[in-house]
């Protein structure tokens, strides 16, 4: 499922025994086709996704803790 507001991606959720198998890619390709620009923030310790997205040309832009968990998340912005 792909969740998506205006250009912030608000997440790819693929379940466990369905990921890597290009879905996510698929629509991570799909959404870049939509917007010019995409914005999300990814966990910081869920290096399998920073990678995924780093792959896919993200770049991280800034790091900030989320309000509601504490955990540290990493903001990622994609640009055509």
């Amino acid at each position: 499922m792909l969740l998506a507001s205006s250009e912030l991606m608000m997440g790819i959720f693929i379940s466990s025994e369905m990921q890597s198998k290009g879905i996510g890619k698929q629509l991570l390709e799909k959404a870049k086709e939509l917007y010019s620009n995409l914005t999300l923030t990814v966990y910081q310790k869920n290096m399998k996704a920073i990678k995924f997205y780093q792959r896919e040309h993200f770049v991280i832009k800034q790091i900030q803790v989320d309000e509601n968990t504490g955990e540290i998340e990493n903001s990622m912005i994609w640009n055509r």
